[in-house]
């Protein structure tokens, strides 16, 4: 690693030149520093959402539970040093990467934009005064969250020292950042765009209770409007696994969601636009939606274009701000040949997600890689786009 930082970066966190030195994976002296970054975060979300789940997730339990899960029969250390390029759409993403790093037993640099907003820069300043404390001085002197323009040669330029990277963004960032070389030994983990759906049980809906359908609906909400449908888990499409029920639960469901979104959401003029050209550009390009088929719940604030049949292009659908893309299905056995490779999470309301795993599985889905309840498809996991973070980010001695 070089001795100082290149010029046009910005040193917001840590360290400029981060010691490479692996560490082994779940660290007692990584879980004091990210339980104590659980707390301080915790303390000062101030009703930021965002903040306050990653500051649940870095609880002390929920680590415990991740070292028990990722325990290995043979010695394992992390790569080294690692450089993580952050998403710009979920803003608290980069707190997540570093914590995987630093699970896995590495140094870590983190790229953050220099268009931070609120929740980034609140996030940033918290993570600092933690490094900052006396007894994380070794966790500090291996950290460094830094900002920059996007620029390549500043990019290589830390790569260079570099014993692996982790690429958060769209297939254009990671294509351009996989053109830019690195040691021969480094790994790399690349995270691409990626699209998500929910598969609800019409009987199930039919059969809920209001305040059971209030629930579900409350954190079918947490999935979709919280990133305004921009995260890569956040689900586009409804498909209606038609198992009883009446096409009434349909509309009963979207009512509900409506309501909570009512109470929580606001549609300004650009979210508005946004959709409808999301919705035009899907009718212009030949998708299959049915007739007259674009209904809106509670004045607007939901808006649901039917598909006249669900097919494998559907993964091109892209709904956002409200707008979602519906259809049915007889079976969960026809889900499967629909899976695109690009598709990452299924959300499911009253499909079991294991069971629905299994068929996948059995079925030889070649997309879907992500199976959780409602409520869940934001919520990070270890484990993700079918990969085993903490493995890939270690290496195994024996």
């Amino acid at each position: 690693m070089r001795d100082e930082l290149p010029p046009g970066v910005s040193l917001l966190a840590g360290v400029p030149c981060p010691s490479a030195e692996p560490w082994p994976p779940f660290a007692p002296l990584a879980l004091d520093f990210l339980s104590a970054l659980s707390g301080a975060v915790r303390a000062g979300a101030a009703g930021q959402q965002e903040l306050a789940a990653f500051g649940f997730w870095c609880r002390r339990a929920h680590l415990a539970a991740l070292q028990k899960r990722h325990a290995s029969p043979l010695p394992r250390l992390g790569r080294g040093l690692i450089l993580h390029l952050a998403p710009s759409n979920v803003p608290a993403m980069f707190g997540y990467s570093l914590a995987i790093g630093l699970l896995a037993g590495n140094a870590n640099i983190l790229r953050l934009s220099s268009r931070r907003g609120g929740i980034e820069q609140a996030l940033c300043k918290i993570i600092a005064q933690t490094l900052d404390r006396p007894e994380f001085a070794a966790v500090k002197a291996r950290t460094a969250l830094v900002a920059y323009e996007r620029d390549n040669r500043i990019t290589q330029a830390l790569l260079a020292g570099c014993d692996g990277r982790v690429v958060w963004g769209g297939d254009a960032t990671v294509q351009a950042v996989r053109s830019l070389p690195m040691p021969a030994h480094a790994v790399e983990l690349c995270f691409a765009d990626r699209w998500s759906l929910a598969l609800l049980s019409q009987r199930a809906v039919a059969e809920l209770g209001e305040d059971a359908l209030a629930d579900w609906a409350h954190r079918f909400y947490n999935d979709t409007y919280l990133m305004d449908q921009n995260a890569c888990s956040s689900p586009q499409l409804v498909l209606w696994l038609e198992d009883g029920g009446t096409p009434e639960a349909r509309r009963r469901w979207w009512k509900a969601l409506g309501r909570e979104a009512a109470a929580r959401y606001t549609l300004d003029g650009y979210k508005a636009a946004r959709r409808y050209e999301r919705f035009c550009l899907a009718a212009l390009d030949g998708q299959p939606l049915a007739p007259a088929g674009l209904t809106q719940y509670q004045n607007g604030l939901v808006l649901v274009a039917r598909l006249a049949r669900p097919s494998p292009a559907m993964a091109g659908y892209k709904g956002g701000y409200g707008l979602f893309f519906e259809g049915g299905l007889q079976s969960p056995q026809e889900l499967v040949p629909l899976l695109s490779a690009r598709v990452q999470t299924i959300v499911c309301g009253g499909v079991e997600p294991a069971r629905l795993a299994a068929i996948l599985a059995e079925g030889r889905a070649r997309g879907g890689d992500r199976v959780v309840t409602l409520g869940q498809a934001l919520e990070m996991d270890t484990v993700w786009d079918g990969r085993d973070l903490i493995a890939e980010l270690s290496r195994c001695i024996g």
